[in-house]
């Protein structure tokens, strides 16, 4: 009975994990079929087919000119299979003139060979051919596409390059990727049996692949090979760290060319003239004679105190040297022979919070918004962080550090009548059909100087080249304008400026009559004796000048010239209402319309401006708020108009609501009636004017030189000292 029992208890364990092997059977075949049901289906997909790339052509890269700079070009890649190689000596024969090898030794290493490897890489499409017409059994050929760039390393930091998947990874390559790369297609193909075997069946899924966009840059080709051959030979005979020089158009911003030498190694290099910041030294003095220019505190003719012992205190424990020697210098010749106590004290003069102003107003401290991966903004603090000799010093241009770019677009304002301009590199894209998908078209940003100040400050510039510290930069038969700058470099392993570490620069604008060129040179660390701008950065500005002329530069037509030189128009904002504000209240709401004001007289509220509340006026001019009323608060006699710029001479009398008549341009030397004459009069008043000042007009023995496009009639022509 026992025995039965147990018999009958075995026979329903057994059914028991016979049901229990079905159940979890079954439950195994529902989740197979719903929950992983896409799973699996997929897999049978790529087990019965794959999608096939097909690459796109990038796009092309051409300058201005339309000659292309980067371009794709067709290659061979040959790899050898060893499982499927069954002659290496016969393959070897084949393979000897690509790999520069003896058959012998070259059979050797194939016969080494356990994996799948490269052989050849970047062969011309005709050698891959020839290999592949050889059908040679375990040797693979792939065509692929390559980058090829026309000018050589000239211009790499700036064009960038590409990886071996030919995407972009530096510079315009990497910046313009997605215009440039297009879009990857890809086709269904579905496998026969054979590992070496697909086919394409009518009506296969897929999406055609999209050639990239090609980009015509701003830079010129040729300037940019010139730029580099002279600046290469700059470094290498100064036995410098590097050099590197920015070019462009004053009137559109355009860059037309950006070197840098050495060229360092792929993944190390970078296009210093954006990316990197420095002290400008006295190439900034443009900066705060402009701004005293503006402001009307000095004018070139005034006489500042200098030292001749070549060193003087401005400010207690800041005491700045000069290279020039003298007791005294007018405000033009301080700017010829770049008088670091002069300018220092003119800084003063200025104060810090205009000082910053005009800084920004140019630019620096702050983005110039090209179109170009890492970009700095360089180094202006806010005033609050200044010290009591920080005026002075960033006045001559330490304490602030700016970029190549930075500092040639401040020229080019000072070139083209005091507008800054935002830089350009892009000029138009158009997609693979050739439909244009974007021009560039030139931005001004905002008004820094009047024409009359852009003008004086060419004349000074002029100076600097003819007469000053520039005289290495002259060119018979074309009048350059530049400022020359020597800087000592910070070295961080001492903690203070290096001894024999010099950064020598030179700012130039050409031809300074019609400015075509803004340049900057910059050598950083020259070897030797010569060390100063004068003397290394603005020989490169004048070969470079000569090799245009020698290859008559477009740029340099008159004809051409006519053309392009159009003063840049400035966006116009409307005059805030300032009246009855308290001048900081007043200068604040400026502030917010892109306007900077200028006080006169004393008082707590502004009674009155000009220009008039709701008028429009170009973003970046000054608004002239009055806190105190004149003397003639009635406007019933006519003012003394002699010694003042006609423009403000012509804005005093239409306030009084009186005719005028000018002859000549510049500065007012007479006036007819006499100051004080009762109003209104019969006439009109007539105003003889000069170039020069009253006190000036009689000893001018400098002959007339053809006015600057950019100064306009109201530019104002000095007597160089």
């Amino acid at each position: 009975m026992a025995h039965k029992e147990m018999r009958k208890s075995r026979v329903l364990l057994a059914a028991a994990g016979l049901f229990l092997g079905l159940t979890c059977l079954w439950v195994r075949v529902a989740v197979l079929q719903t929950a992983m049901h896409g799973h699996y289906a997929a897999r049978a997909r790529e087990n019965q087919q794959h999608h096939r790339k097909i690459l796109p052509r990038r796009g092309v890269l051409t300058d201005r000119q339309g000659k292309v700079l980067a371009h794709d070009l067709g290659v061979s890649q040959v790899a050898v299979y060893p499982p499927q190689l069954t002659d290496p000596m016969a393959v070897a024969r084949v393979l000897a003139p690509v790999t520069h090898d003896s058959p012998v030794k070259l059979a050797k290493r194939l016969r080494s060979l356990k994996t799948y490897t490269w052989i050849a890489r970047d062969l011309p499409p005709e050698e891959g051919e020839r290999i592949r017409e050889a059908k040679l059994e375990g040797v693979v050929v792939e065509d692929e596409s390559r980058r090829f760039y026309r000018l050589g390393e000239a211009a790499a930091e700036i064009l960038g390059r590409t990886n071996r998947d030919n995407v972009g990874v530096d510079g315009l390559e990497y910046q313009f990727e997605n215009l440039l790369g297009g879009r990857t297609g890809w086709v269904t193909m579905v496998p026969t049996g054979s590992s070496q075997m697909s086919l394409l069946l009518p009506g296969a899924e897929g999406r055609p692949a999209r050639d990239g966009a090609s980009v015509e840059l701003t830079l010129d080709g040729d300037l940019q090979s010139i730029v580099e051959h002279h600046l290469a030979e700059a470094v290498d005979s100064l036995h410098a760290q590097r050099g590197f020089a920015v070019f462009l158009d004053p009137w559109t911003g355009e860059i037309l060319a950006s070197a840098c030498v050495p060229h360092l190694p792929p993944g190390k290099s970078r296009n210093w003239t954006f990316t990197d910041q420095y002290e400008p030294g006295s190439t900034f003095k443009v900066v705060v004679s402009g701004a005293v220019l503006e402001e009307h505190l000095a004018r070139p003719s005034d006489r500042f105190e200098a030292s001749a012992s070549g060193e003087a205190e401005l400010v207690p424990g800041c005491v700045i040297h000069d290279t020039h020697e003298a007791a005294s210098f007018t405000f033009f010749g301080a700017m010829q022979m770049s008088s670091n106590i002069v300018m220092g004290r003119l800084g003063l003069k200025l104060g810090a919070e205009r000082l910053h102003r005009y800084a920004s107003a140019l630019g620096f401290g702050g983005m110039t918004g090209v179109e170009f991966p890492g970009e700095t903004a360089g180094r202006l603090r806010p005033v609050s962080a200044w010290q009591s000799r920080s005026t002075p010093t960033i006045a001559i241009g330490h304490e602030i550090t700016v970029t190549p770019l930075q500092l040639a677009l401040a020229y080019a304002a000072v070139a083209n009548g005091g507008v800054l301009m935002q830089p350009m590199l892009v000029r138009s894209i158009k997609d693979a059909d050739g439909r244009e998908l974007r021009r560039g078209t030139p931005q001004p940003s905002h008004r820094v100087f009047s024409a009359g100040t852009s003008g004086t400050l060419l004349d000074m510039l002029c100076a600097v080249v003819d007469s000053g510290t520039a005289t290495s930069a002259r060119l018979p038969g074309l009048r350059i304008a530049g400022k020359t700058g020597t800087a000592q470099k910070y070295d961080a392993n001492v903690g203070t400026y290096g001894r024999g570490m010099y950064v020598a620069s030179f700012a130039g604008i050409a031809p300074a009559d019609r400015p075509r060129l803004v340049g900057v040179v910059v050598i950083d660390e020259p070897r030797g004796a010569r060390y100063y701008g004068g003397q290394v950065a603005a020989p490169v500005f004048r070969e470079v000048l000569l090799d245009l002329q020698r290859m008559a530069w477009p740029g340099f037509d008159p004809v051409n010239a006519s053309v392009a030189m159009r003063p840049p128009s400035v966006p116009a904002v409307t005059a805030p209402d300032l009246r009855l504000l308290p001048p900081r209240h007043a200068e604040r709401r400026l502030a917010d319309y892109g306007l900077h004001a200028r006080f006169e007289g004393t008082g707590p509220r502004v009674l009155s401006q000009v220009p008039a509340a709701g008028q429009p006026v170009e973003r970046g001019s000054i608004v002239l708020a009055y806190l105190a009323a004149p003397q003639d608060s009635v406007s019933r006699a006519l003012p003394d108009l002699v010694g003042l710029p006609v423009r403000e001479a012509m804005r005093r009398l239409t306030q009084r609501a009186v005719p005028v008549r000018i002859s000549g341009s510049g500065f007012v030397t007479r006036q007819s009636p006499a100051p004080g004459t009762r109003l209104p009069l019969a006439g009109p008043c007539r105003l003889w004017c000069s170039p020069l000042g009253p006190d000036d007009a009689g000893s001018a023995s400098r002959p007339s030189t053809p006015a600057s496009p950019a100064s306009g009639p109201l530019a104002v022509r000095l007597r160089r000292p």
